[in-house]
Formats: C-alpha cells, structure tokens, sequence
C-alpha cells in the first residue's frame, strides 16, 4: 500500500512538474513578447525625439526669416517715408520732374516688394 502511495505521489509531482514547466514556458514566452514591445516603444520615442527637435530647429529657423522680413519691411516703410517727405517737402523748393518720376518709381516699386513679401508670408502661414 504504501508503494502504491508512493507510486501515486511521484505521478502526482510528475503532472505538476510538467504542468509548471507549460506554464513558465508560457510566461516566458509573454515575457519576450513585453520586452520586444518595450524595445519597439523606446524606439519610436527615440524617433519622436529626434523629430520633435528637428521641428523645433526648423521653427527657429522660420522665426529668424520672420524677424529679418519685418526688418526689411520696416527699412523698406522707412525709406518710403523719407521719399514722400522728400516730395513734399521739395514741392516748395521746386525739385525737377524727373528726380519727383524717380521718387514716386521708387515709392512704387517699394510698395510692390512689400506687398510680394507680406502674401508670401501670408501663403506660408496657411501651409502651416
């Protein structure tokens, strides 16, 4: 009988060990997966980083164009100023026709660029 036990006994662990060998071949087997995945998340964050600066280079990048246009619009509204104050302020002192043909040519072609540089910055805000 008490082989018979025995015998009982040493099946019992056998099952157990078999099913406990399944079982961690299973956990392992998830195991692998998370850490696959894990690796797979770090390097797409890794992506998304080098991205992320990418962007931010290129905004940098847009706001120095942006200062150095309204720099140049400014001199630009500068210099139109001080042309239509030099035609007015001439118009008493009899200044020839062709140097006020000059002045107004010049206030036009100015007024041209600007509007050229204020619609391209227009049409590159709505791509943004």
């Amino acid at each position: 009988m008490y082989n018979k036990q025995n015998e009982i006994n040493k099946d019992f662990f056998k099952d157990q060990k078999n099913f406990l060998r399944v079982n961690l071949d299973d956990l392992l087997t998830k195991v692998k997966i998370l850490i696959s995945k894990l690796k797979d998340q770090k390097n797409e964050n890794i992506l998304l980083k080098e991205n992320i600066k990418n962007l931010n280079l290129k905004i940098s990048e847009l706001k120095l164009l942006h200062t150095k246009l309204n720099t140049e619009l400014i001199n630009k509204d500068k210099e139109i100023s001080d042309l239509k104050n030099s035609v007015l302020n001439s118009s008493g002192n009899k200044v020839s026709i062709s140097d006020k043909n000059v002045a107004k040519t010049r206030i036009q072609e100015l007024i041209t660029r600007i509007d050229t540089h204020l619609e391209n910055y227009e049409n590159d805000e709505s791509i943004r």
